[in-house]
């Protein structure tokens, strides 16, 4: 790479870097590979002058060095862009608004049926090493865990976000479900899932629904269809995560040996405080007989079995209710926390949450 084109590739690091969720540099510069495989020279340089609120074509031209191109190339840089999934994109009264995205929960998902194995191991690497940080750092979470049905008994007040079905039904059409890019990613490398066969587990709504409509990327589902393969899911044994909002733009079933969320925040010692989520399990020692079932149904090995009794680890307790179902004595409940946590009602605003505590993190440092 020369070195012109290393600073274009630099400079939008640095510039995707200033969002909520980052693009912090690295030494081994793995962070500039991907970059380099997602944009090409133009769309680099265009890339800088979009920011994570949606602008029209006529806003971007008006930042762009007017020399570089017309603005008909322009608009056929940002759609070329847009299919490769590295913008965000909706139209309003035939107006086009593009804007950036995370690289996640953003770029990195829009990927899907387009990885490459040179892509999954690069992402790898950068998700291990600064990114995981950046991702995790603040522990307000872009995810928050919807208990499965079947561990919500009548007792639970359940707040309409915390519902399954009432998130569904509240859901922004279209609705588009996708395969799930952790685990074709694991496909692609020839590890796949051990939990479950399905694939089209990624669900899409509203705004976001369409891009990935338009684009090929997911097919059209009603709610009823939508509440069908969450259903099927729970019965896999997959963890339910939707977008940390009131009305959430997406909802994932994850399982822990693909998904890139559960299996780095399984790394560490307090999950609870990572995910965001309402719920905790807890078992009634009189029924328990300690047969390990919870141990291996549990996705974020929150059970541990003392004196032949199964105890929960509350720290590392998502709330996800998988392990209610299963357990053949009946012994496991969701109990609700005493705090609960009311998700920011939009996107924005839990972007907002996000930049605010890095500001007080920064401080601190100082």
């Amino acid at each position: 790479m020369t070195e012109e084109k290393q600073d274009l590739y630099r400079n939008l690091q640095i510039h995707l870097d200033q969002f909520p969720i980052g693009f912090p540099a690295t030494k081994s510069g793995v962070e500039l590979r991907i970059l380099k495989y997602l944009f090409n020279d133009e769309e680099a340089l265009v890339g800088t002058k979009l920011d994570w609120t949606y602008a029209t074509l006529e806003q971007i031209y008006e930042r762009l060095n007017k020399n570089k191109m017309s603005i008909a190339e322009l608009e056929k840089t940002l759609d070329s862009m847009v299919k490769k999934g590295t913008l965000n994109f909706k139209t309003e009264k035939e107006t086009k608004f593009y804007a950036n995205i995370p690289f996640v929960v953003g770029i990195f998902e829009y990927q899907v049926n387009k990885l490459t194995k040179n892509f999954i191991e690069d992402f790898s690497e950068y998700l291990t090493s600064v990114f995981g940080v950046e991702l995790l750092g603040t522990k307000i979470s872009q995810f928050r865990t919807i208990p499965i049905e079947e561990s919500i008994t009548p007792e639970n007040h359940v707040a309409n976000y915390d519902e399954l079905k009432i998130v569904i039904e509240n859901a922004v059409e279209p609705i588009g479900v996708a395969n799930c890019v952790c685990r074709q990613s694991k496909d692609l490398i020839g590890d796949p899932c051990k939990q479950t066969d399905m694939r089209e587990t990624c669900l899409y709504f509203g705004t976001v629904g369409q891009l990935f409509l338009s684009q090929g990327w997911a097919r059209p589902i009603n709610k009823k269809e939508a509440l069908e393969i969450l259903r099927k899911a729970e019965d896999n044994g997959l963890v339910m995560q939707a977008g940390n909002t009131e009305q959430p733009e997406f909802m994932c079933a994850c399982c822990s040996c693909c998904c890139e969320i559960l299996t780095k925040i399984n790394l560490v010692p307090r999950p609870s405080r990572i995910i965001s989520g309402n719920f905790y399990a807890k078992v009634n020692p009189d029924l328990c007989t300690g047969c390990g079932t919870c141990i291996e149904r549990c996705p974020i090995n929150a059970f541990k079995i003392t004196d032949s009794i199964s105890k929960v680890i509350l720290k590392r307790c998502i709330g996800c209710g998988v392990c209610v179902p299963t357990c053949p004595e009946e012994a496991i409940q969701l109990k609700k926390k005493d705090t609960e946590a009311i998700p920011p009602k939009t996107k924005e605003d839990l972007y907002a949450m996000i930049m605010n505590k890095k500001k007080e993190l920064r401080k601190k440092k100082k």
